[in-house]
């Protein structure tokens, strides 16, 4: 078996190991979709998300990012941090298996989480609240790649420059909350006031917000959200390998 195939292997057991980390990624999105679908206003159709119920697309994308962004912003940081505190990282980078590979083998695991759980958001949601499943089911599929990347590589980037596991907690937990705010997942971002709201969907977290609320609506893909996370990937991966440190 090829060393990132290890690698990959061994880091999926570590994670599905770890208790919060399995609940706050699996769990953790079944128990706000629940949370959401049995407020009464929300299945009621809105004309602000074009007469449908807030809980038919806004509420699932909402969970899907932030699914997103705890393993991007809290779980992936603080494991590759506590790597380089317990030398992990150091010890790698002497024998045959660059721990470059080690950083891949987060991204993949992370990354098949996330997908697992959006898929078992949409088997739940549709089960438990007759949600209907994204309208544009290639575009939704699109829009979570893109945004699954985009958020590891801010992930990664924290990683990179965090000295502690601590410091990746509190720097993960600062960004996390200002951009949910500005992508609209308090507030959604049509009612955010002025300009507040273009700048939001601008976000990193924003764009891939509104690309997944857009697929799951049945709306076509906007290519500048598009591009624009692809863009942020490609910044923040670059970065991020310019400057991680590996002890």
């Amino acid at each position: 078996m090829p060393a990132l195939a290890k690698m990959t292997y061994v880091e999926a057991k570590l994670l599905l190991r770890d208790p919060a980390s399995a609940i706050m990624t699996l769990a953790f999105p079944l128990f706000l979709m629940t949370i959401f679908g049995i407020i009464p206003g929300f299945r009621e159709p809105y004309e602000g998300f074009g007469g449908q119920a807030v809980i038919d697309t806004f509420v699932p994308s909402v969970v899907v990012l932030v699914v997103l962004s705890i393993l991007a912003l809290s779980v992936m940081p603080v494991y590759l941090a506590t790597y380089r505190e317990r030398g992990v990282l150091r010890r790698l980078s002497a024998s045959p298996v660059h721990p470059a590979k080690l950083l891949a083998a987060q991204i993949v695991v992370n990354a098949l989480m996330a997908f697992a759980a959006a898929v078992l958001l949409i088997a739940f949601a549709g089960l438990a609240f007759d949600v209907s499943p994204p309208a544009d089911l290639a575009g939704f599929a699109l829009a979570l790649v893109l945004g699954t990347t985009t958020l590891l590589s801010l992930g990664m980037l924290v990683a990179a420059f965090a000295p502690s596991s601590k410091a990746a907690t509190a720097i993960g937990l600062i960004l996390m909350f200002p951009l949910m705010f500005l992508a609209g997942v308090w507030t959604p971002v049509e009612m955010l006031p002025g300009v507040l709201g273009s700048i939001g969907t601008a976000t990193p977290m924003g764009a891939v917000l509104q690309a997944l609320r857009d697929s799951w609506g049945g709306e076509p893909a906007q290519p500048w959200l598009l591009l624009l996370m692809a863009g942020y990937s490609v910044v923040f991966a670059v970065v991020s390998a310019r400057c991680f440190r590996w002890e």
